[in-house]
């Protein structure tokens, strides 16, 4: 029956399968009719007859009392809204100021993260030491200009490992990011544990995006000052980065110069520029050298003018300087890593000439006296600072872009080259945390670059050779007199078929096959018996590829001499991962061959059995340096099993393909089988492993075929 009121009740929902009987609600529909006719009665109406006789009988002056009134009401609700909708703006423009000074600058990692507390326990027992990381991307601005980040647990740089020799470390690593991506733990030997090395397409693939990888591994025998990053492409560039220190159980005993306190400063140069476009443009046809930084960072930190920069967002109101705080009249450890990509760095303290050196890449050596030191991408060293200056209480520590190692020798015109912390003495040095920015205008040093400065360096070469005293590892170790095999390396960038520059060693461009890692094919090949891996010795081209594959074999533990011959105006510091390397020799031009250094042909024994120089307790390092149209000789001992990657360690380099590899003992790699882990990392379709990749160079040409 059509309603009376001229409405008519319909459902909200016709009733259907399984909503039936759910929407019962019901809705008034207009019904149609003729609009001029009314056909209500009056007992329909909302007032009956007598009713509507008394409300017209109402003076008008109360109603207009009413009308008053409500409009009162009606005023005052409208500023009881207006109000609280004011309150509710205000409210939330303080929550996004609030957020604007806090949120964004939560991603400055404390500096006294990174001070090793003097009550750490050397002589605990082995214990597992276990971390968690979430990979993810945020915007940050380190130095004041926002730029897209790669962070741990968002925060940057990454936070210190710390254990002793004969510990077990475990990082659990959940991928957030859009890309893939892997970390090498460098310098760590890995023994027995070459599928932690965490290098795509030669110890795993890559950990794909949404995925997650467990690292595991035990260190033993090394202890000194090391450092992780991602090894996927030029991740690293992006904020993948931190320390890992590894403390001697001894160590408290066996140090040359007692310090009070021990930290780590890390110097890194930094580009505004996310890596990836930055490398698509360097591999690209015609583009020759390499991006050089827009500045550098110490500890993640530093401060641009940015009216330098305007036409990139910038905000360097909460950007602060490095702050090294340390006691007066003591000692100070530092551990220097230089965890950058591409510039080498001079580090000096203004008016302190006394650097003397106690470690070279987890190699404890005589202290060997310095004013300024030298650094490389890879490399580390720990030096002491005496804290005896009288006169000031604030002091710059500087670290330097050494510019003509670039090769351009140019820095962009709103970069800079020279990267300050301040070095302040305080009484309390070991728990004070960084002056706030608002009191850094009244507590800077002072202090200048005056006659008693080192002079800038000049020279791209490893401390060890610019010293008039050979520096000594301790304890003492001489190299073995005979090598077994020796392999010259010729280094070059090469210009090649489509315009496109390449690094060579020899005539190969190394190339990683992600979704098959070399040490996955070679365990295979091995537990299937062919010649291919089991007959070969030296160069392997019979399972291998050495156009993009370079990689050498050997089943018994061999001592391997490499020449690196540098054909290039550039230098090149070479990471050897898994082992340490014996410095022989090194210099300008061409090789001089074996007898110039007291060896026989080819390094197999000595030319006099009384002249031991050349073997005796050289400096041993993971980075070893050649300098641009120079020459290194160094020699280690292949015994520990597994697939390691030697590279060019500025990453333009090693990404356009200035790497090789070393497959060690193989009679013992043939009864491994992969941690499921690993395989199941294989299990992804190749284009998710690809992703944040080195671009493959058929992508700037079609295919011929």
């Amino acid at each position: 029956m059509p309603s009376a009121s001229g409405y008519r009740p319909v459902r909200s929902a016709p009733p259907d399968g399984e909503n039936a009987g759910i929407h019962e609600e019901l809705e008034l529909e207009e019904k149609p009719g003729n609009s001029e006719e009314d056909n209500t009665k009056p007992s329909d109406r909302l007032l009956g007859g007598k009713d509507e006789e008394e409300w017209q009988d109402i003076p008008l002056s109360d109603l207009s009392l009413s009308r008053r009134s409500s409009w009162i009401v009606y005023f005052l609700g409208i500023l009881v809204l207006i109000l609280c909708g004011g309150l509710v703006i205000l409210f939330r423009m303080y929550i996004r100021n609030r957020a604007a000074d806090i949120l964004p600058h939560t991603f400055r990692r404390p500096e006294t993260d990174y001070i090793l507390t003097p009550d750490w326990d050397f002589k605990a027992p082995p214990q597992r030491r276990e971390y968690n990381w979430v990979l993810q991307e945020i915007e940050a601005n380190p130095d004041g200009v926002y730029r897209p980040m790669l962070t741990i647990n968002r925060m940057f740089p990454g936070e210190m490992i710390r254990c002793n020799d004969g510990d077990t470390i475990v990082v659990n690593v959940e991928n957030r990011m859009v890309n893939a991506t892997a970390v090498h733990f460098h310098g760590i030997f890995q023994n027995g544990t070459n599928h932690m090395d965490g290098v795509p397409g030669v110890t795993q693939c890559p950990v794909a995006p949404g995925g997650s990888f467990r690292y595991e591994f035990t260190v033993t025998g090394q202890s000194g000052t090391y450092f992780y990053h991602a090894h996927q492409a030029t991740q690293a560039m992006d904020g993948l980065v931190g320390p890992l220190v590894i403390h001697a159980r001894d160590e408290p005993e066996t140090q040359p110069i007692l310090y009070a306190s021990d930290r780590v400063v890390l110097v890194q140069d930094w580009y505004h520029d996310l890596s990836a476009g930055l490398l698509r443009e360097k591999l690209s046809p015609g583009y020759e050298g390499a991006p050089v930084p827009d500045g550098a960072l110490i500890n993640g930190l530093n401060r641009v003018d940015c009216s330098l920069h305007p036409t990139r967002r910038c905000d360097s109101s909460a950007t602060e300087f490095a702050s090294l705080d340390l006691s007066p009249d003591e000692n100070h450890r530092l551990r220097l890593i230089n965890v950058g990509a591409f510039a080498w760095f001079q580090v000096t303290v203004d008016e302190h000439t006394s650097l003397p050196i106690v470690e070279i890449d987890g190699t404890n050596i005589q202290p060997a006296p310095e004013s300024s030191i030298l650094i490389a991408p890879g490399q580390r060293y720990s030096v002491v600072l005496s804290t005896t200056q009288p006169d000031r209480y604030a002091y710059w520590f500087r670290a330097r872009m050494m510019k003509h190692c670039f090769g351009e020798n140019v820095i962009p015109d709103e970069g800079f080259q020279e990267v300050k912390a301040i070095i302040r003495y305080s009484s309390s040095s070991s728990s004070s945390p960084p002056s706030p920015a608002a009191e850094l205008p009244t507590t800077l040093p002072q202090t200048t670059r005056d006659t008693t400065a080192p002079p800038y360096a000049v020279e791209c070469r490893d401390m060890n050779h610019l010293s008039p005293q050979p520096y000594r590892p301790l304890p003492p170790l001489s190299a073995p007199e005979y090598a077994h095999n020796s392999y010259p390396l010729r280094l070059n960038i090469e210009i090649g078929a489509w315009r496109l520059e390449r690094g060579k060693l020899n005539d190969s461009s190394f190339t990683p096959n992600l979704s098959s890692p070399t040490l996955h094919r070679v365990i295979s090949g091995l537990s299937s018996s062919t010649n291919t891996f089991y007959g070969t010795v030296g160069l392997n081209t019979l399972a291998f590829d050495p156009s993009h594959e370079l990689v050498v074999s050997h089943s018994s533990p061999q001592v391997i001499d490499l020449i690196l011959q540098n054909f290039d105006e550039g230098n090149h510091p070479f990471h050897l991962h898994g082992h340490t390397l014996f410095i022989l020799g090194t210099g300008h031009g061409y090789f001089p061959g074996y007898e110039s250094l007291g060896l026989n042909p080819s390094g197999k024994g000595l030319l006099d059995e009384k002249n031991r120089t050349v073997v005796e307790n050289p400096v041993r390092r993971d980075v070893a340096t050649v300098e641009g149209f120079g020459w290194s000789l160094i020699r280690f001992v292949a015994d520990n099993p597994g697939v390691w990657l030697f590279h060019c360690h500025l990453a333009w380099h090693a990404e356009s393909g200035m790497a090789m590899q070393f497959v060690s003992r193989t009679d013992l790699l043939a009864g491994w089988r992969l941690p499921e882990g690993n395989r199941r990392l294989c299990e992804v379709g190749e284009g998710e492993m690809r992703k944040g990749a080195t671009p493959e160079d058929s992508v700037w040409y079609e295919d011929e075929e």
